[in-house]
């Protein structure tokens, strides 16, 4: 059985995951920021040996996807929901804790792996995987192995430019794909043109599709911005699929028609109508993923 911790900024998801992607057993504890690390990692331990025992189970190893940016040496890097794992390695002192090996991956890596080995991506050749949610993340799978760039870094996907002249992001761009097509992008957005405070990425749509008229004005901006951002990475890698995943992809249809337009108009120089764009296929990606991180590795 392989354990499986799925680490995100308001929740860690520790499970059992067989090799075929069956979650057979999860908890959830609650993301304290402030709590020391190696009593978050007590936590962490204790749920797992919980499960184990619940479920009379042989550990083989540990798989672990993560909030944030990763190190080539596995570290984690400073990050808001998680300051006082800046610099650890779980995955080292998870695997001293139970004598086993233990993998990490970042989070949205860990949910393409897992969607390439049991999802949408199954048997593709040249799999992107892309989520939207409060940001825009993105992995690149390449004949089932996860791509890497120099210095074993993870691309960016959310953060390459589709408009100079935009706003500016913390990565240093101004007018990056997160910036503008992202769920905090959207209520961002809304606020500022007369939206209420709590219109957030959900109400936005259920407003939508009520025929709220700003709402709507919301979904077709981002929408053409979701366009322009996978029209690029449909005509830099001419994938075989794209798998949209995160919170505002479960409102795909929203966007679909207007996204589908802008690919349409830009991408005509690679056989755009080959490329399979579609809503990730995981119930639960987070723990598939940590269980994917620890296969794949």
């Amino acid at each position: 059985m392989i354990g499986a911790i799925d680490i995100g900024g308001t929740k860690i998801a520790v499970g059992l995951v067989t090799r075929e992607g069956q979650i057979v057993g999860a908890t959830n504890l609650v993301t304290q920021p402030r709590q020391p690390y190696a009593e978050s990692l007590d936590e962490i331990e204790t749920a797992l040996r919980d499960l184990l025992r619940a479920h009379n189970a042989t550990l083989d190893g540990i798989g672990i996807g993560t909030t944030g940016r990763l190190n080539a040496d596995k570290t984690l890097t400073p990050n808001a929901f998680l300051p006082n794992w800046s610099a650890r390695n779980p995955a080292q002192d998870l695997a001293a804790r139970f004598d086993v090996t233990v993998s990490i991956e970042n989070d949205a890596d860990a949910a393409a792996l897992a969607e390439a080995r049991w999802g949408v991506g199954r048997g593709v050749e040249r799999f992107l995987y892309v989520t939207v949610s409060t940001g825009i993340g993105g992995s690149i799978v390449l004949g089932g192995r996860l791509y890497r760039g120099v210095g074993g870094c993870h691309p960016e996907l959310g953060h390459h430019v589709i408009d100079p002249s935009g706003p500016a992001c913390f990565c240093g761009a101004h007018g990056c794909w997160e910036i503008l097509a992202s769920g905090t992008a959207m209520k961002v957005w809304v606020q500022a043109n007369g939206g209420g405070d709590d219109w957030d990425a959900r109400k936005i749509c259920d407003l939508a599709e009520q025929g709220n008229v700003l709402a709507q004005q919301a979904v077709e901006r981002t929408a053409r911005y979701l366009g322009i951002g996978l029209s690029n990475l449909i005509t830099l890698f001419a994938p075989d699929c794209i798998a949209l995943g995160g919170g505002v992809m479960r409102r795909w249809q929203l966007f679909r028609p207007g996204a589908a337009a802008v690919i349409a108009r830009q991408c005509g120089l690679v056989p755009w109508q080959l490329v399979q764009l579609t809503p990730a296929g995981l119930e639960q990606p987070g723990l598939a993923g940590a269980g994917a991180v620890w296969l794949h590795n």
